[in-house]
């Protein structure tokens, strides 16, 4: 049997449920977690009891509750400086369109009743924190041995119909956990897939952005989270909710530079950036325009364009945060920058500044992902290796990136070239910051009146 370390408030809650006559006990990620050495983020506990008898029992011992959803039987505890979230043992009912929300919620009698309305037998492990005693109704000690998500249902359609959500949670919990789906589990989950179109917009957001970056969860690494991207395809989601990418399933591309068809490649170069939301974005997106510009006309020459518009289409339909989706398309817009390596290092400053500092290293980030999800090139990438002594070199010399940085105001511009505000002086602005970045030195007041003087003669082009 498993050494279950409880913590001390976990005990004390479950004991103030004993001396009421009720067992409490720890069920989901907590357990399923300890099971498989995992750290504990969370933990979930349920009894027979109903909330407002359990919110009444606690609050009378001054331990603070917070009803969550009081129709679905939730409410937060905290004690001694620890959060549980609290469900009494429940049934639920959904009305069959795959919507996350049950239509009708009963409080069941049993543990056991309880655990067949969740999703996964590997979530459906029970302990006791007073006793030790593991209870498991369905079978989810040996799937979490055997590493396999499994629906809690002898029939795994009951599960992955009643509530699209669970497809997504399937792929998401593959890739923080390493587990394989269950066959028929999957199967369930394909037949299912149509579910998904009744979750809200800013539900699937919130899920893929936790599936694409599941391998952060507990460190299971790359081989995980491109398992949850090929699960993401073979339940079906991607088709449902991302049609642009599945366009690109079996698109294939040359050889000589590509071991992936254009899916593949993007599943691939997704897992293969840093995990940040932006870079897994841009990356699971950002040859998506690849079919498109392939049957429009028969090459995928300029797919960078297709693909910023298509990523702009995809985030703007979950409604992604507008700063994310802006920065998304920015960088798919430009990942193709460069690519031979012959671009003039002025030009590579300048498009950094255009940038940023973070857009910069993000597209250095990008470019080394985008070729390392080629399957052909595994070690160093020349052209990101380049652009990092570019960007070093601006770093050490102060190069500014920003019109702030330039020490100059709109009101020297105004009096150098004898003008009133107007939009010029942003003009003029952008072509000394341009300047600057290539040549930083110059970024000096009676250097900068001199290029500004320059400018409004027309003896120098605006840069």
């Amino acid at each position: 049997m498993h050494d279950f370390t409880i913590a001390p408030q976990l005990a004390a809650l479950a004991e103030i449920f004993n001396e009421n006559g009720a067992r409490l006990y720890a069920v989901g990620g907590m357990v399923r977690n300890c099971l498989l050495g995992y750290p504990v983020n969370d933990t979930d506990v349920c009894s027979a009891l109903r909330i407002e008898d359990v919110e009444a029992m606690l609050t009378a011992r001054g331990i603070e509750c917070r009803k969550k959803g009081a129709a679905f039987g939730t409410l937060d505890i905290v004690m001694g400086g620890m959060s549980f979230e609290y469900a009494a043992f429940r049934t639920e009912r959904y009305d069959g369109t795959g919507s996350h929300r049950p239509s009708e919620v009963s409080f069941a009698a049993t543990l056991e009743e309880d655990a067949f309305r969740r999703d996964f037998t590997v979530n459906a492990v029970y302990l006791d924190p007073l006793t030790k005693e593991v209870i498991d109704p369905t079978g989810g000690i040996e799937d979490i041995s055997r590493r396999i998500l499994r629906a809690t249902s002898p029939d795994p359609a009951l599960i992955m119909h009643d509530d699209g959500v669970r497809i997504l949670r399937l792929c998401r919990f593959a890739g923080q956990l390493g587990f394989e789906a269950d066959e028929n589990t999957l199967a369930a989950a394909y037949a299912s897939r149509e579910g998904l179109k009744d979750i809200s917009p800013e539900r699937i957001y919130a899920e893929l952005c936790k599936l694409i970056m599941a391998d952060t969860a507990y460190g299971a690494g790359y081989d995980a989270l491109i398992g949850a991207l090929h699960l993401l395809h073979r339940s079906g989601a991607i088709e449902v909710l991302l049609p642009e990418l599945e366009l690109c399933y079996d698109v294939k591309q040359r050889r000589d530079f590509h071991k992936y068809d254009v899916m593949e490649h993007n599943l691939r170069a997704c897992a293969a950036v840093p995990p940040e939301l932006v870079l897994r974005w841009t990356m699971l997106l950002h040859d998506t325009g690849k079919a498109t510009a392939f049957y429009d006309h028969g090459s995928m020459h300029g797919h960078e364009m297709y693909s910023a518009r298509i990523a702009n289409d995809v985030l703007t339909r979950l409604k992604a945060p507008a700063a994310l989706r802006e920065e998304v398309v920015t960088l798919v817009r430009w990942h193709m920058f460069d690519l031979k390596g012959e671009t003039r290092v002025r030009k590579i400053k300048r498009k950094f500044v255009e940038l940023g500092r973070d857009g910069a290293q993000k597209l250095i980030l990008i470019r080394e992902a985008d070729v390392h999800g080629s399957g052909i090139v595994l070690g160093r990438v020349d052209t990101a290796e380049r652009w990092k002594r570019v960007y070093a070199e601006m770093q050490a010399e102060n190069a500014p990136f920003t019109e702030k940085e330039l020490k100059c105001t709109g009101q020297d511009i105004c009096r150098w070239l004898n003008i009133r505000p107007c939009p010029r002086v942003g003009e003029v602005k952008r072509a000394l910051l341009m300047h600057c970045a290539c040549k930083p030195r110059d970024n000096e007041p009676k250097m900068l009146e001199k290029i500004t003087r320059d400018i409004g003669k027309g003896n120098i082009k605006d840069e």
